[in-house]
């Protein structure tokens, strides 16, 4: 079984646990390697028991949080379809508007609200947002850019505007990431609040070969 395979498997497990024990750069500036320890939780015993403990390497990471290094998760998936990843695969877009809405403060609620439903929390507002003005000052100002942001959110916050009243005009860019292998797939890998994106992830048991 291949060994990224076996970490799942091992982590599925009934009472399966995983703690981020060790994160550090590798032999290359852009790769990161995690040692990772997986435990089954065994009710009678009180306690974890080891299962396997894992290297993983991140290879060419675009982007990284660690959050919660030597605590224990159950929530650990590795995907390449995620809010996360919208700021390297989707179109950028410049999102301007023109107009006045009868109130700017409800439309700020809007917009943060937006946001978050674009990003579940792993993007904080006011991410890609126009910060050069304050936002109730700039909804008030009679238009211009709202922000440069991934276009899933822009297309989100362009219907939010024109709800209320406003003319929205979005101006789209390439996405901003390109594979270094035709058809490669950018992932994320989440390790409970923790995550790393990279085109490639390797993943080898410590003491084996």
């Amino acid at each position: 079984m291949p060994k990224r395979d076996q970490f799942f498997a091992d982590l599925q497990a009934e009472g399966g646990q995983a703690a981020l024990l060790i994160a550090q750069v590798g032999a290359m500036p852009t790769e990161l390697q995690l040692v990772v320890q997986v435990a089954q939780f065994e009710e009678a015993a009180g306690g974890l028991r080891p299962v396997r403990t894992y290297i993983v390497r991140v290879l060419g990471a675009l982007e990284h949080r660690i959050a919660n290094l030597g605590t224990t998760t159950d929530e650990v998936t590795l995907t390449d379809d995620h809010p996360l990843l919208y700021a390297y695969t989707s179109p950028a877009a410049a999102l301007f508007f023109r107009g006045q809405p009868n109130n700017p403060a409800l439309l700020a609620l809007d917009i943060a609200q937006e946001h978050a439903l674009t990003f579940r929390g792993w993007r904080h507002f006011p991410d890609y947002l126009n910060v050069s003005t304050p936002l109730l000052t700039l909804l008030s100002s009679g238009g211009g850019l709202l922000g440069q942001m991934p276009l899933p959110l822009a297309q989100r916050l362009a219907r939010a505007l024109e709800a209320h009243g406003l003319e929205t005009k979005l101006i789209e860019d390439a996405p901003p990431a390109r594979p270094p292998v035709p058809d490669q797939r950018l992932q994320t890998l989440l390790f409970g609040e923790s995550f790393f994106i990279s085109w490639a992830f390797s993943f080898e048991e410590m003491g084996r070969v």
